[in-house]
Protein backbone atom coordinates (compact mmCIF):
# COMPACT_ATOMS: atom_id res chain seq x y z
CA UNK A 1 0.00 0.00 0.00
CA UNK A 2 1.45 3.20 -0.90
CA UNK A 3 0.03 6.18 1.69
CA UNK A 4 0.54 9.37 0.20
CA UNK A 5 -0.30 13.01 1.79
CA UNK A 6 0.94 16.23 2.21
CA UNK A 7 1.66 16.03 5.70
CA UNK A 8 4.65 14.01 6.22
CA UNK A 9 5.06 11.23 8.74
CA UNK A 10 8.25 10.83 11.00
CA UNK A 11 11.09 8.76 10.45
CA UNK A 12 9.77 5.28 11.78
CA UNK A 13 13.07 5.59 14.14
CA UNK A 14 11.26 8.15 15.92
CA UNK A 15 7.40 6.16 16.15
CA UNK A 16 8.23 5.12 19.70
CA UNK A 17 8.58 8.55 20.90
CA UNK A 18 6.43 10.09 23.33
CA UNK A 19 6.09 13.86 22.27
CA UNK A 20 3.75 12.75 18.81
CA UNK A 21 0.23 13.91 19.12
CA UNK A 22 -2.54 12.13 19.39
CA UNK A 23 -3.56 12.24 15.61
CA UNK A 24 -0.05 11.63 14.45
CA UNK A 25 -0.13 8.63 16.75
CA UNK A 26 -3.32 7.33 15.55
CA UNK A 27 -1.97 7.83 12.15
CA UNK A 28 1.08 5.65 13.15
CA UNK A 29 -1.17 2.73 15.20
CA UNK A 30 -3.39 1.98 12.26
CA UNK A 31 -0.63 1.82 9.77
CA UNK A 32 1.26 -0.78 11.78
CA UNK A 33 -2.38 -2.43 12.19
CA UNK A 34 -2.20 -3.14 8.49
CA UNK A 35 1.28 -3.94 8.83
CA UNK A 36 0.70 -6.77 11.56
CA UNK A 37 -2.07 -8.17 9.03
CA UNK A 38 0.97 -8.69 6.63
CA UNK A 39 0.59 -5.40 4.27
CA UNK A 40 3.23 -3.66 3.21
CA UNK A 41 2.63 -0.01 3.99
CA UNK A 42 5.10 2.94 2.48
CA UNK A 43 3.85 6.28 3.43
CA UNK A 44 5.22 8.79 1.10
CA UNK A 45 5.10 13.08 1.69
CA UNK A 46 3.04 13.83 -1.56
CA UNK A 47 0.34 16.59 -3.03
CA UNK A 48 -2.01 14.27 -5.11
CA UNK A 49 -3.27 17.57 -5.95
CA UNK A 50 0.28 18.54 -7.75
CA UNK A 51 0.66 17.05 -10.66
CA UNK A 52 4.78 17.43 -10.67
CA UNK A 53 4.58 15.80 -7.46
CA UNK A 54 2.51 12.54 -8.44
CA UNK A 55 5.06 12.06 -11.73
CA UNK A 56 8.32 12.66 -9.35
CA UNK A 57 6.49 9.97 -7.53
CA UNK A 58 6.13 7.51 -10.03
CA UNK A 59 9.18 8.11 -11.80
CA UNK A 60 11.04 7.26 -8.40
CA UNK A 61 9.20 4.12 -8.39
CA UNK A 62 9.81 3.25 -11.82
CA UNK A 63 13.73 4.03 -10.98
CA UNK A 64 13.81 1.84 -7.64
CA UNK A 65 11.81 -1.39 -9.77
CA UNK A 66 8.91 -0.81 -7.11
CA UNK A 67 5.40 -3.38 -8.12
CA UNK A 68 3.29 -1.28 -10.27
CA UNK A 69 0.74 0.25 -8.89
CA UNK A 70 -3.15 -1.38 -9.93
CA UNK A 71 -5.84 0.61 -7.85
CA UNK A 72 -6.59 3.74 -6.20
CA UNK A 73 -8.36 5.62 -3.52
CA UNK A 74 -8.81 9.28 -3.66
CA UNK A 75 -9.22 9.85 0.30
CA UNK A 76 -8.34 13.62 0.11
CA UNK A 77 -10.53 16.45 1.26
CA UNK A 78 -10.62 19.14 4.25
CA UNK A 79 -14.14 21.25 4.90
CA UNK A 80 -14.64 24.67 6.27
CA UNK A 81 -18.21 25.53 6.85
CA UNK A 82 -18.88 28.64 5.37
CA UNK A 83 -22.45 29.58 4.04
CA UNK A 84 -22.28 31.74 0.46
CA UNK A 85 -22.33 35.22 1.94
CA UNK A 86 -19.20 34.71 3.92
CA UNK A 87 -17.64 32.59 0.96
CA UNK A 88 -14.12 33.86 -0.34
CA UNK A 89 -12.38 32.83 -3.03
CA UNK A 90 -9.67 31.29 -1.35
CA UNK A 91 -11.56 29.42 0.81
CA UNK A 92 -13.42 28.10 -1.78
CA UNK A 93 -10.48 26.82 -3.67
CA UNK A 94 -9.00 25.51 -0.51
CA UNK A 95 -12.27 22.82 0.28
CA UNK A 96 -12.44 21.91 -4.00
CA UNK A 97 -8.82 21.68 -4.62
CA UNK A 98 -7.97 18.26 -2.76
CA UNK A 99 -10.54 17.03 -4.15
CA UNK A 100 -11.10 18.24 -7.97
CA UNK A 101 -7.77 18.96 -8.34
CA UNK A 102 -6.55 15.89 -7.05
CA UNK A 103 -9.17 13.61 -8.79
CA UNK A 104 -8.01 14.64 -11.84
CA UNK A 105 -4.23 14.70 -11.51
CA UNK A 106 -4.83 10.70 -10.47
CA UNK A 107 -7.53 10.30 -13.24
CA UNK A 108 -4.76 11.81 -16.05
CA UNK A 109 -1.47 9.42 -14.11
CA UNK A 110 -4.36 6.48 -14.24
CA UNK A 111 -6.24 6.73 -17.30
CA UNK A 112 -8.92 4.10 -17.45
CA UNK A 113 -7.34 0.74 -18.21
CA UNK A 114 -4.06 0.99 -16.37
CA UNK A 115 -4.93 0.07 -12.84
CA UNK A 116 -8.04 -2.48 -11.73
CA UNK A 117 -10.05 0.08 -9.47
CA UNK A 118 -10.25 3.82 -8.93
CA UNK A 119 -12.77 4.95 -5.83
CA UNK A 120 -13.23 8.18 -4.99
CA UNK A 121 -14.54 8.96 -1.34
CA UNK A 122 -16.95 11.49 -1.90
CA UNK A 123 -20.00 12.89 0.63
CA UNK A 124 -23.45 12.96 0.74
CA UNK A 125 -23.56 16.49 1.14
CA UNK A 126 -23.48 17.26 -2.50
CA UNK A 127 -27.23 15.30 -2.39
CA UNK A 128 -28.80 16.41 0.43
CA UNK A 129 -26.53 19.72 1.15
CA UNK A 130 -26.13 20.45 4.32
CA UNK A 131 -25.85 24.05 5.67
CA UNK A 132 -22.00 25.72 4.87
CA UNK A 133 -20.96 23.24 3.02
CA UNK A 134 -21.66 24.31 -0.62
CA UNK A 135 -17.83 24.42 -1.84
CA UNK A 136 -17.62 20.55 -0.08
CA UNK A 137 -20.75 19.75 -2.17
CA UNK A 138 -19.72 20.64 -4.85
CA UNK A 139 -16.49 19.50 -5.02
CA UNK A 140 -17.78 15.71 -4.47
CA UNK A 141 -20.35 16.22 -7.22
CA UNK A 142 -17.39 16.75 -9.36
CA UNK A 143 -16.41 13.40 -8.24
CA UNK A 144 -19.69 12.00 -8.78
CA UNK A 145 -19.32 12.97 -12.64
CA UNK A 146 -15.88 12.01 -12.84
CA UNK A 147 -16.87 8.20 -11.90
CA UNK A 148 -19.40 8.03 -14.15
CA UNK A 149 -17.19 9.27 -17.10
CA UNK A 150 -14.28 6.69 -16.46
CA UNK A 151 -17.14 3.92 -15.62
CA UNK A 152 -18.43 4.90 -19.27
CA UNK A 153 -14.87 4.00 -20.59
CA UNK A 154 -15.14 0.79 -18.57
CA UNK A 155 -13.28 1.06 -15.79
CA UNK A 156 -13.89 -0.04 -12.87
CA UNK A 157 -14.49 3.20 -11.01
CA UNK A 158 -17.05 4.32 -7.84
CA UNK A 159 -18.12 7.61 -5.90
CA UNK A 160 -18.66 6.86 -2.50
CA UNK A 161 -20.94 9.22 -0.93
CA UNK A 162 -20.49 9.13 2.59
CA UNK A 163 -22.70 10.54 5.44
CA UNK A 164 -20.31 11.40 8.26
CA UNK A 165 -17.98 8.33 9.38
CA UNK A 166 -17.78 8.08 13.59
CA UNK A 167 -15.00 9.26 15.31
CA UNK A 168 -12.60 9.23 12.38
CA UNK A 169 -11.62 12.01 9.51
CA UNK A 170 -13.51 14.85 9.03
CA UNK A 171 -16.17 14.53 10.89
CA UNK A 172 -14.47 14.01 14.18
CA UNK A 173 -15.18 17.38 14.97
CA UNK A 174 -18.01 18.26 12.82
CA UNK A 175 -20.86 18.46 15.54
CA UNK A 176 -22.18 20.55 13.31
CA UNK A 177 -22.69 17.83 10.48
CA UNK A 178 -23.72 15.23 13.07
CA UNK A 179 -26.61 17.60 14.26
CA UNK A 180 -28.01 18.47 10.54
CA UNK A 181 -28.30 14.84 9.76
CA UNK A 182 -30.23 14.07 12.94
CA UNK A 183 -32.80 17.02 11.49
CA UNK A 184 -33.12 14.87 8.34
CA UNK A 185 -33.64 11.91 9.98
CA UNK A 186 -30.63 9.83 9.86
CA UNK A 187 -26.84 9.62 11.85
CA UNK A 188 -23.50 9.02 11.18
CA UNK A 189 -21.62 5.54 10.30
CA UNK A 190 -19.33 3.82 12.25
CA UNK A 191 -16.45 2.41 10.22
CA UNK A 192 -18.20 -0.98 10.64
CA UNK A 193 -20.84 -0.33 8.86
CA UNK A 194 -18.83 2.02 6.19
CA UNK A 195 -16.57 -0.69 4.90
CA UNK A 196 -19.80 -3.57 4.82
CA UNK A 197 -21.96 -0.98 2.86
CA UNK A 198 -18.66 -0.51 0.52
CA UNK A 199 -18.01 -4.28 -0.27
CA UNK A 200 -21.98 -4.94 -0.81
CA UNK A 201 -22.40 -2.10 -3.26
CA UNK A 202 -19.16 -2.86 -5.10
CA UNK A 203 -21.26 -5.92 -6.21
CA UNK A 204 -22.90 -3.66 -8.87
CA UNK A 205 -22.87 -2.30 -11.63
CA UNK A 206 -22.63 1.61 -10.49
CA UNK A 207 -20.66 4.76 -10.63
CA UNK A 208 -22.21 6.08 -7.60
CA UNK A 209 -23.52 5.01 -4.27
CA UNK A 210 -24.77 6.93 -1.88
CA UNK A 211 -24.23 5.29 1.95
CA UNK A 212 -26.73 6.75 4.28
CA UNK A 213 -28.86 5.20 7.16
CA UNK A 214 -32.18 5.21 6.58
CA UNK A 215 -34.44 7.18 9.08
CA UNK A 216 -37.06 4.83 10.69
CA UNK A 217 -40.79 5.42 9.21
CA UNK A 218 -42.71 7.57 11.49
CA UNK A 219 -45.33 5.75 14.35
CA UNK A 220 -47.81 6.44 16.00
CA UNK A 221 -46.06 7.84 18.83
CA UNK A 222 -44.65 10.83 16.44
CA UNK A 223 -41.49 9.47 16.44
CA UNK A 224 -39.22 9.55 12.88
CA UNK A 225 -37.49 12.50 11.41
CA UNK A 226 -38.78 15.65 12.62
CA UNK A 227 -39.59 14.12 15.90
CA UNK A 228 -37.83 16.26 17.85
CA UNK A 229 -40.01 19.67 16.07
CA UNK A 230 -42.16 19.76 19.57
CA UNK A 231 -43.19 23.22 19.74
CA UNK A 232 -42.51 25.11 23.17
CA UNK A 233 -45.76 26.76 22.98
CA UNK A 234 -49.26 25.66 21.60
CA UNK A 235 -49.40 29.22 19.20
CA UNK A 236 -52.25 28.28 17.49
CA UNK A 237 -54.19 29.36 20.65
CA UNK A 238 -52.65 32.33 21.26
CA UNK A 239 -53.28 35.82 20.88
CA UNK A 240 -51.47 37.21 17.55
CA UNK A 241 -49.69 40.11 19.72
CA UNK A 242 -48.72 37.52 22.46
CA UNK A 243 -47.29 35.06 19.95
CA UNK A 244 -44.87 37.97 18.64
CA UNK A 245 -43.99 38.92 22.00
CA UNK A 246 -43.44 34.86 23.20
CA UNK A 247 -41.02 34.77 20.21
CA UNK A 248 -39.13 37.86 20.34
CA UNK A 249 -38.46 36.49 24.11
CA UNK A 250 -37.35 33.54 22.86
CA UNK A 251 -35.51 34.43 20.38
CA UNK A 252 -33.66 37.04 21.96
CA UNK A 253 -32.73 34.49 24.02
CA UNK A 254 -31.35 32.00 22.01
CA UNK A 255 -29.31 34.51 20.05
CA UNK A 256 -28.21 36.35 22.99
CA UNK A 257 -26.62 32.55 24.91
CA UNK A 258 -25.08 31.78 21.19
CA UNK A 259 -23.54 35.07 20.92
CA UNK A 260 -22.66 34.80 24.73
CA UNK A 261 -23.96 38.04 25.73
CA UNK A 262 -26.54 39.28 28.56
CA UNK A 263 -29.87 38.82 27.27
CA UNK A 264 -30.91 42.36 28.40
CA UNK A 265 -28.04 43.99 26.05
CA UNK A 266 -29.47 42.51 23.00
CA UNK A 267 -30.79 45.04 20.88
CA UNK A 268 -33.75 43.47 19.06
CA UNK A 269 -33.57 46.17 16.45
CA UNK A 270 -29.85 46.02 15.87
CA UNK A 271 -28.64 43.48 12.72
CA UNK A 272 -27.09 40.20 13.62
CA UNK A 273 -23.99 40.91 11.77
CA UNK A 274 -23.48 44.25 13.40
CA UNK A 275 -23.38 41.58 16.55
CA UNK A 276 -21.11 39.25 15.54
CA UNK A 277 -22.87 36.91 13.93
CA UNK A 278 -21.44 34.52 12.04
CA UNK A 279 -21.98 31.38 9.79
CA UNK A 280 -21.86 28.79 12.03
CA UNK A 281 -23.60 30.51 15.16
CA UNK A 282 -26.14 31.17 12.66
CA UNK A 283 -26.90 27.36 11.83
CA UNK A 284 -26.82 26.90 15.70
CA UNK A 285 -29.39 29.59 16.05
CA UNK A 286 -31.27 27.71 13.44
CA UNK A 287 -31.44 24.89 15.26
CA UNK A 288 -32.30 26.32 18.11
CA UNK A 289 -35.31 28.40 16.57
CA UNK A 290 -36.93 25.23 15.05
CA UNK A 291 -37.11 23.32 18.50
CA UNK A 292 -38.76 26.71 20.08
CA UNK A 293 -41.08 27.28 17.12
CA UNK A 294 -41.68 23.93 16.01
CA UNK A 295 -41.37 23.86 12.28
CA UNK A 296 -38.45 24.13 9.83
CA UNK A 297 -36.52 26.67 9.32
CA UNK A 298 -34.47 27.56 6.36
CA UNK A 299 -30.98 27.98 6.36
CA UNK A 300 -30.95 31.75 4.76
CA UNK A 301 -33.79 32.62 7.29
CA UNK A 302 -31.10 34.97 9.69
CA UNK A 303 -29.80 36.50 6.61
CA UNK A 304 -33.38 37.01 5.26
CA UNK A 305 -34.46 38.37 8.55
CA UNK A 306 -31.66 40.14 10.30
CA UNK A 307 -32.70 41.22 13.54
CA UNK A 308 -34.49 39.53 16.57
CA UNK A 309 -37.94 41.75 15.48
CA UNK A 310 -37.80 41.10 12.17
CA UNK A 311 -37.64 37.23 12.68
CA UNK A 312 -39.72 37.16 14.98
CA UNK A 313 -42.95 38.73 12.86
CA UNK A 314 -41.89 37.07 9.76
CA UNK A 315 -42.48 34.09 12.61
CA UNK A 316 -45.24 35.06 13.81
CA UNK A 317 -46.79 34.93 10.83
CA UNK A 318 -45.66 31.03 10.08
CA UNK A 319 -47.17 29.90 12.95
CA UNK A 320 -49.75 31.74 13.75
CA UNK A 321 -51.30 32.14 9.90
CA UNK A 322 -54.56 33.76 10.88
CA UNK A 323 -52.80 37.25 12.22
CA UNK A 324 -53.12 39.09 8.52
CA UNK A 325 -53.85 42.33 10.43
CA UNK A 326 -49.74 43.03 8.90
CA UNK A 327 -49.41 41.03 6.04
CA UNK A 328 -49.08 43.90 3.64
CA UNK A 329 -46.81 45.66 6.77
CA UNK A 330 -44.09 42.29 6.64
CA UNK A 331 -44.97 40.75 3.50
CA UNK A 332 -41.17 42.17 2.00
CA UNK A 333 -39.19 40.81 5.11
CA UNK A 334 -41.08 37.64 4.59
CA UNK A 335 -39.42 37.36 1.13
CA UNK A 336 -37.88 33.80 0.93
CA UNK A 337 -34.79 33.46 -1.01
CA UNK A 338 -36.67 31.48 -3.31
CA UNK A 339 -38.58 34.31 -4.39
CA UNK A 340 -36.01 36.49 -5.27
CA UNK A 341 -34.13 33.90 -7.43
CA UNK A 342 -37.62 33.69 -9.20
CA UNK A 343 -37.68 37.46 -9.91
CA UNK A 344 -33.91 37.41 -11.45
CA UNK A 345 -34.89 34.09 -13.80
CA UNK A 346 -37.91 36.10 -14.30
CA UNK A 347 -35.69 39.46 -15.48
CA UNK A 348 -32.96 36.87 -17.16
CA UNK A 349 -35.44 35.44 -19.40
CA UNK A 350 -37.04 38.70 -20.46
CA UNK A 351 -33.74 39.89 -21.38
CA UNK A 352 -33.04 40.73 -25.10
CA UNK A 353 -31.25 38.08 -27.23
CA UNK A 354 -28.59 40.73 -27.71
CA UNK A 355 -28.71 41.04 -23.81
CA UNK A 356 -28.05 37.03 -23.43
CA UNK A 357 -25.23 37.13 -25.74
CA UNK A 358 -23.29 40.09 -24.01
CA UNK A 359 -23.38 37.29 -20.71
Amino acid sequence: MLLTGRTPLPPRRDWQLDTLDTELRRRIDAIRALEMRGVTVEAVAADVGCREDVQALLAARDRDGAAPIRGIIHAAGITNDQLVTSMTGDAVRQVMWPKIGGSQVLHDAFPPGSVDFFYLTASAAGIFGIPGQGSYAAANSYLDALARARRQQGCHTMSLDWVAWRGLGLAADAQLVSEELARMGSRDITPSEAFTAWEFVDGYDVAQAVVVPMPAPAGADGSGANAYLLPARNWSVMAATEVRSELEQGLRRIIAAELRVPEKELDTDRPFAELGLNSLMAMAIRREAEQFVGIELSATMLFNHPTVKSLASYLAKRVAPHDVSQDNQISALSSSAGSVLDSLFDRIESAPPEAERSV
